[in-house]
């Protein structure tokens, strides 16, 4: 076989060539200190190691919505600790004005305080959570929650409940809806709340329903049916604006003028409600001066705040006043403390989920670890592996060059010479 010089060249070239390659690729492993550079060098690695990269920033991900939410909830702890501070002051406050030796100016005095707890109240339902967002409006996170109106506030946001991914299978909700917290005080098992005054000395009843065909005129107001004083004649009044209402016949849909003649049984219709008074033998019916109010079934506590202080700012010049005044002041301390087990059970939640936080993060951080410690079993370089190669692939190019310039400089002329 000949071998010509040409193939001595190729052949010679291409060994130091892959050595010189060999030898990069083992000074760029030792740089970077990974020993797979390129999907090429370990196709499986490669593809283990992408996957669990992956899965580490989901990892990471679920760490920042768990910092977040932590935050979120921060805030939401700390209003709702403040809104239980407000309602327990002003519970002090409606206990107080129930001393029968406070004078009218007095409780005119209490009810100014209660005024500003309800404006601070207001405040506190309007919160947002350090980045603009409204923190107890539900999904309706650019808008204000709550506006005050001349019977409490009125909501304005949804029920949703906003939560975050805090884990691959859990979420956890960053806050509530307002009327969880604010509403969602019963005064009654029915759409409205109708009770007879403490001084009625008739035994007529009432009750009150929601009108479908006028049930967009519902105001949520409270309302009082008072009788003349002959007991045969009624009017209404909303107590909540002070103003009259226009009366309509359920039967006939023909307005009633006020006051109004008693038919016992026969409803009344006036801002989307149907008001029906009923007594049958004289024993049971209204009696002159008798009154009924009418309130929403479902209150928040702006509009219990707004009726108690109504109530201390009414003079109590005699003894059907005075009563009335009692139960104003029994059912606003009853709704109080009904607020106050609404936001002590969301409290409850905020704090079991800060709990769950806390345990998902210490799951959180063992995974990070366990992750690291994966990829570096994949991807990390054994240094003094690495080392020992780089040294023998520089002592075997050496040679590999040496060799080339000794057999590079032989010919038949330098063999005939000798």
């Amino acid at each position: 076989m000949r071998i010509s010089t040409n193939m001595v060249f190729q052949n010679s070239g291409s060994q130091i060539s892959d050595l010189q390659s060999t030898l990069n690729q083992t000074m760029q492993q030792i740089s970077s200190g990974r020993k797979i550079l390129t999907p090429a060098d370990d196709p499986i690695g490669s593809a283990r190691a992408l996957v669990i990269t992956q899965a580490a920033a989901i990892n990471d991900q679920y760490n920042i919505n768990r910092q977040d939410l932590q935050d979120n909830l921060g805030v939401t702890s700390g209003v709702l600790n403040n809104v239980a501070n407000l309602l327990t002051s002003s519970k002090t406050l409606i206990i107080s004005a129930g001393n029968g030796g406070l004078a009218d100016s007095d409780r005119v005095a209490i009810a100014n305080t209660l005024k500003s707890n309800l404006a601070s109240l207001l405040s506190l339902a309007n919160a947002t959570d350090g980045t603009g967002n409204y923190l107890f409006s539900g999904f309706s996170t650019t808008t204000a929650p709550y506006t005050q109106t001349v019977g409490g506030a009125s909501y304005n946001g949804d029920q949703g409940q906003r939560s975050l991914q805090v884990d691959t299978a859990r979420q956890l909700p960053l806050s509530a809806p307002g009327e969880q917290i604010f509403g969602n005080i019963r005064t009654s098992a029915n759409q409205f709340s109708v009770l007879p005054d403490p001084s009625n000395t008739g035994t007529a009843t009432a009750t009150a329903t929601i009108d479908p065909a006028t049930a967009a005129s519902l105001t949520g107001n409270n309302y009082t049916i008072t009788f003349d004083n002959t007991g045969a004649n009624f009017s209404v009044i909303n107590t909540t604006t002070g103003g009259s209402v226009a009366l309509t016949n359920p039967i006939t849909g023909l307005p009633i003028p006020q006051p109004a003649p008693y038919v016992s049984g026969q409803g009344v219709k006036f801002d989307g409600i149907n008001a029906v008074v009923t007594g049958g033998p004289p024993s049971t019916t209204p009696a002159p001066g008798d009154k009924f109010t009418i309130q929403p079934g479902n209150q928040n506590i702006f509009e219990t705040l707004t009726d108690a202080i109504n109530a201390l700012n009414t003079p109590t010049g005699n003894s059907a006043a005075r009563k009335t005044l009692t139960a104003a002041l029994t059912q606003a301390n009853n709704n109080i403390d009904a607020s106050l087990g609404n936001v002590l059970s969301v409290t409850a939640q905020v704090g079991s989920s800060l709990q769950e936080v806390d345990s998902l993060n210490n799951v959180g951080a063992s995974t990070k670890i366990a992750y690291a410690q994966s990829l570096s079993a994949i991807q990390d370089l054994d240094y003094a592996k690495a080392i020992t190669s780089l040294n023998q692939q520089q002592t075997t190019l050496q040679a590999a060059q040496q060799s080339f310039v000794k057999i590079s400089g032989l010919s038949l002329f330098n063999y005939i010479g000798n």
